[in-house]
């Protein structure tokens, strides 16, 4: 019989080897737009047709049927769907739904792996909270996903660091290309925020997996912008400085939002209310304010759209602001699943509409229409909340096509963003990966180096010595074994201290020829913890500028167990041999 296993793996190892090469990684990126794209296509689908049941939307206005709905839907649907994501989330490994933060992990400290599961978890609970009303967006978990497929792909194709780091950027272009029909401003967001840098060997690629998500983005709705707009322009050039205002108010706005996710996190911790619990409870203050103001609910699309065509009251949108800025707090504080992309330009939009009141009182003639301020709030309040201001111009720009406000949605962005850096939190991302030790804002560099341990450069070159020993027998056994380290313990066999080779030379100078190994004795604290990162490693080095080598401990079920040593330039080497590495990363050089 015919040895069809052999073929199979014959086949697989060809393309394996192909999709190595620069050409085959093309194809994988053009797979990954499409399969990415897709899959953001159907949990769009999704959630419009969970919220279609939920809310009896059959044959509504997609974007007025929530103006004048109030009735016990709009109350119970966050209630009923908080308890699935409650039980959904009770079966998570750390009781937490990821998003784009996690991308930003994985890409900058752990060379692109991110758990699969998590991703198909993430979905269905993504699907239920926006489904059922979660005042939280769909691009964040999308782009998730994406991540999670591409992190398989790349496990299970072999990838190396470099590749694996590019397939996540070409995951995030294509979600955000999907989610938004937005093809530059995916490739520029998957650059700015999820790759941390630019290059040609990245770039091509993930304007190849943009092409394909556009592709299927284009098939199922059409190549219309997100938002239809009236014709705007800006009518003084005076308000220039109304919209760099606009942008440090957009920063401040963004920063009570994190500090309303931060308490609502800090609250629930305080309480002996279950993790499962606390979105249904959420979800009875989602639902009581949606009954005033239902346009607060989902995605908020519709609200956006009515803002930036000027169909809402100043009242109503400073209303709808509070009501988002509480909702989306509560939501993400207590555990249902979303993102902040969508919320930040609903806030936005509304914020922009009553700082366009602001200014119209203050100088009438000089403004410019209120959906201007609402389009620029947007780009301002999501460039603050994203941390990425280039991405976040070309979002705005091609979800709206109007090439006339590109000068004051860029002024909003800039003024927003630096305000942001000089304020607690950089951006909403930033703030959630401080809030678990990761500070991304040290430099991708150091975070590189912080993923790298010294258990791989352990060495077994010293010698045993007792406490007791003399100098001259210490120096006698390091000859013989041609070691030039020695761990001590005392007379019970308990680590002690360690001595080197200078050491002795020292302490024989300093104290006499009788010396013993105690009276030259480098303290027992002098040491490096198997799980020390290689940049603690070096600091540690730095602070002991007259050592060589450390000790390296496991504390064991027994105490302290010295397990080997660590050399200075061992570490020096790694150190360097992973900058390489990451400069080869980004400047694309071999």
């Amino acid at each position: 019989m015919p040895d069809t296993g052999g073929k199979s793996h014959f086949v697989f190892v060809v393309m394996r080897k192909f999709l190595h090469s620069r050409p085959g990684f093309f194809v994988l990126a053009l797979i990954t737009g499409l399969l990415v794209g897709a899959s953001t296509v159907a949990l769009i689908e999704a959630i419009t047709r969970l919220q279609d049941v939920v809310f009896t939307r059959f044959g509504s206005d997609k974007v007025f049927w929530l103006i004048d709905k109030s009735d016990w839907s709009i109350f119970l649907a966050p209630i009923f769907g908080g308890i699935v994501v409650g039980i959904i989330l009770r079966n998570m490994p750390d009781n937490r739904f990821h998003g784009i933060a996690d991308v930003m992990e994985a890409s900058a400290m752990r060379a692109g792996r991110m758990d699969v599961r998590s991703g198909g978890i993430a979905a269905l609970a993504t699907w239920v909270s926006l489904g059922s009303g979660a005042p939280l967006g769909r691009e964040g978990p999308a782009v998730h996903i994406g991540a999670s497929l591409t992190a398989w792909l790349a496990e299970h194709l072999g990838l190396g660091r470099a590749q694996s780091i590019a397939l996540l950027g070409c995951a995030a272009a294509a979600a955000v290309t999907a989610s938004f029909n937005t093809p530059i401003a995916g490739v520029l967001f998957a650059l700015e925020v999820i790759v941390g840098y630019y290059s040609l060997r990245v770039f091509t690629p993930v304007v190849v997996a943009a092409m394909g998500a556009v592709i299927v983005r284009r098939s199922v709705y059409g190549s219309g912008p997100e938002f239809t707009l009236p014709d705007y322009s800006i009518g003084s050039f005076w308000e220039l400085l109304a919209f760099a205002a606009l942008g440090l108010v957009a920063a401040l706005v963004v920063q009570s939002f994190i500090y309303l996710v931060m308490a609502a996190q800090d609250t629930w911790a305080k309480t002996p209310v279950p993790r499962w619990m606390r979105p249904s409870i959420a979800g009875v203050l989602i639902g009581s304010i949606a009954l005033y103001f239902p346009l607060s609910l989902g995605v908020g699309y519709e609200g956006t759209s009515l803002a930036l065509n000027q169909n809402l009251t100043i009242s109503l949108m400073l209303a709808l602001l509070l009501a988002k800025l509480m909702g989306g707090a509560l939501a993400l504080g207590s555990g249902f699943a979303g993102g902040v992309f969508s919320p930040s330009l609903f806030m936005g939009a509304m914020l922009g509409g009553v700082w366009w009141f602001v200014v119209d009182t203050v100088m009438p003639l000089q403004a410019s229409s209120q959906g201007v301020y609402s389009v620029v709030g947007m780009a301002a309040v999501a460039s603050a909340m994203l941390g990425a201001p280039i991405s976040t111009l070309l979002i705005v720009f091609e979800l709206t096509v109007d090439y006339d406000l590109v000068i004051a949605v860029m002024l909003a962005s800039a003024m927003a963003s630096t305000c942001m850096q000089v304020l607690p939190y950089g951006s909403f991302f930033r703030w959630q990966l401080q809030r678990r030790g990761i500070n991304l804002q040290i430099g991708r560099d150091q975070s590189l180096l912080r993923t790298r341990n010294i258990d791989e450069f352990v060495s077994d070159k010293y010698i045993v010595a007792s406490s007791t020993d003399s100098l001259s027998e210490l120096q006698d056994a390091m000859g013989a074994a041609s070691h030039h380290y020695a761990i001590v313990n005392d007379e019970q066999g308990v680590f002690c201290g360690s001595v080197s080779a200078s050491d002795i030379v020292n302490g024989r100078a300093l104290v006499g020829q009788t010396a013993l190994c105690e009276q030259v004795l480098n303290s027992a604290t002098d040491v490096l913890p198997v799980s020390t990162s290689l940049l603690a490693a070096q600091q540690k080095f730095n602070d002991l500028d007259n050592r060589h080598c450390l000790p390296v401990t496991r504390t064991g079920e027994d105490g302290i167990e010295v397990v080997g040593v660590v050399y200075r330039d061992d570490v020096l080497f790694a150190l360097y041999d992973l900058m390489r590495e990451a400069r080869s990363e980004e400047y694309g050089a071999k």
